[in-house]
């Protein structure tokens, strides 16, 4: 079963686009392609998390979005002559399935359900472009990591009644920032006010988040 957009795909045609690719695998740092690269393949990340970034003044790394499964990446792809423009970092172990442009085209036009499911995911990856700007304008920082954290939680399934919810994978302070569009230092720091007020407990290299009410009213106002 494909993630995202594609897994709405009769069984059948979701086999043909599997078939139709190849599965490339990397782990944690490293990169599934560089700005300069030709955008002559699409990515649909099966499986981890992926940042796309771009190099600013004095060689900083600007995060421009952070991707789960299902994602599209170097959707540039879709165009002739296109560069894919960014880097894209594996930030824990990931696995997506390689469509080259000829297949793709094939695909499309064999397939129309296949290019119904590429305008929907770009589409859902549009918005949450949007979304991502809108929060770094309107969003004080405590509240794009309640934000982040209640979303990460969204992909270990339903949250137990009354109880606590862990998260599975492994999350650094700076991955947090990457997604949030922070430092580690503030990151860290605003953590511990989360555990301070019972919002979440700090494990060993994991995350406990023991208070969903408060992580979600947390979104709604600063920490003061």
């Amino acid at each position: 079963m494909l993630p995202g957009a594609f897994g709405a795909l009769p069984a059948d045609v979701q086999a043909q686009v599997t078939a139709s690719g190849r599965v490339g695998r990397w782990g944690r740092g490293e990169l599934l392609f560089h700005p300069e690269d030709p955008a002559e393949t699409l990515f649909v990340l099966l499986r981890g998390s992926v940042r796309l970034y771009r190099l600013g003044s004095g060689a900083r790394e600007v995060t421009l979005d952070v991707h789960g499964a299902g994602a599209l990446l170097c959707a540039s792809a879709l165009l002739p002559g296109e560069p894919c423009g960014m880097y894209a970092e594996a930030m824990d172990d990931a696995e997506a399935l390689l469509l080259g442009r000829d297949v793709l085209t094939r695909l499309t036009q064999g397939q129309p359900g296949v290019a119904v499911a590429l305008t929907e995911q770009i589409t859902r990856q549009t918005r949450g472009v949007q979304e991502r700007l809108s929060g770094l304008v309107f969003l004080e920082v405590s509240q794009r990591l309640a934000l982040a954290l209640l979303n990460l939680a969204e992909r270990e399934g339903p949250w137990p009644e009354g109880g606590s919810l862990a998260l599975r994978d492994r999350v650094s302070h700076q991955d947090l920032a990457h997604v949030v569009g922070s430092t580690r230092e503030t990151i860290t720091k605003l953590l511990g006010d989360f555990r301070s007020r019972g919002l979440l407990d700090l494990g060993y290299r994991r995350i406990i988040l023991t208070d969903r009410a408060g992580l979600e009213r947390a979104t709604q106002e600063p920490l003061r």
